[in-house]
């Protein structure tokens, strides 16, 4: 079974930019349901601590060579300043091969200028931070008439976000991998997004 979700992590990570999808991902095997139930693993490429923006160290589980294709559900892509650091370039085409053998690569903010830069972007709809982030820093980077303005596109098993649409990506995310039923998952969603208590009502009504 595809059960695991690799989380890429690099030195000045934007780690606030995966806190919904990961704790999503960690509490959905305590709701009584029956949709696949996945597990987390960090993934670098040594097993050296890295040190996040917001200030966190990390050890990563495992390097990209321990990575088990075989159990591989999705990767997971997060900002930092560092994407253009040349020793990222291995991951970089791990997830231009998972794409295009169908697993899911989801990226946010910096990660997607990588993967502009990649020409990954070309021919899928995608957004980023801005148009002008991909056209300005990326030399690769000719999918203007792709480009969407909004917070989270999802396109054929790329999921790409800006640094300001988290929570969006996290419920693209969850929706393609099937983490919550859709009840659960619309009421997590509006829940995160507008803070009214009648779908937080709405989501612990689900779990039961």
């Amino acid at each position: 079974m595809k059960s695991i979700v690799y989380v890429y992590i690099l030195d000045t990570m934007a780690d606030w930019e995966l806190g919904y999808i990961t704790a999503a991902i960690n509490t959905a095997a305590s709701y009584n349901q029956t949709t696949p139930v996945y597990s987390i693993q960090t993934v670098s490429l040594t097993k050296e601590p890295i040190r996040t923006l917001g200030g966190l160290t990390i050890i990563p589980d495992c390097s990209i060579d321990e990575i088990n294709e075989r159990a591989l559900a999705a990767l997971l892509l997060p900002g930092a300043n560092t994407w253009n650091e040349a020793k990222h370039q291995t991951i970089l085409h791990k997830a231009e091969d998972y794409l295009n053998a169908g697993i899911l690569v989801a990226a946010i903010c910096g990660a997607t200028l990588a993967l502009a830069d990649l020409g990954l972007l070309n021919s899928r709809l995608h957004t980023s931070n801005s148009k002008e982030f991909l056209t300005t820093f990326s030399s690769h980077y000719t999918g203007n008439t792709f480009y969407q303005n909004t917070l989270s596109v999802a396109d054929r098993h790329l999921i790409t976000a800006s640094s300001a649409g988290s929570l969006l990506w996290a419920k693209q995310i969850m929706d393609y991998l099937d983490v919550l039923s859709k009840p659960m998952l619309e009421a997590w969603y509006n829940y995160h997004a507008t803070g009214d208590p009648k779908y937080y009502t709405e989501l612990m009504t689900s779990t039961q």
